[in-house]
């Protein structure tokens, strides 16, 4: 389905939090074990050039972003990985743990809420709270 997109971030390092707000469209497809969204980056979130995919089934959500900006970050619920992430600035080798991840889509839209942590050299170096209210575009 096509889709409008909001997605509220709230990025938390060293006690000082920055919240960034994104509407976007983009579309909703159904997999067979759980859902895809699909959204173009724009200039509001510095990767301009960039398509970013969230593949979403109960437990787990991979982000992969192509285009200019190429990475992938792995969350899964409960679970430590270790990815790789293109930034604007460069490559970094990330650690990410997911302490809640849950959905609500159908095929009418839904909500996406997720949060974690990323950390390189074995701490910790900032956290994330994601919520995204997807809705049939009209």
């Amino acid at each position: 389905m096509n889709a409008l997109i909001h997605i509220t971030g709230t990025q938390t390092v060293d006690d000082e939090q920055d919240v960034t707000e994104l509407t976007t469209n983009g579309t909703l497809t159904p997999t067979t074990d759980g859902w895809e969204l699909r959204y173009a980056e724009s200039e509001a979130t510095g990767l301009s050039g960039s398509e970013t995919t969230l593949e979403i089934t109960e437990n787990k959500l991979n982000l992969i972003r192509t285009g200019s900006h190429p990475s992938m970050l792995v969350l899964e619920k409960n679970r430590r990985h270790h990815c790789n992430y293109n930034t604007p600035y460069g490559t970094i080798d990330l650690g990410t743990y997911t302490s809640e991840l849950r959905h609500s889509l159908s095929e009418h839209g839904g909500e996406i809420y997720f949060s974690y942590t990323l950390g390189f050299n074995g701490g910790i170096s900032s956290a994330h709270v994601v919520h995204i209210s997807v809705q049939e575009e009209k």
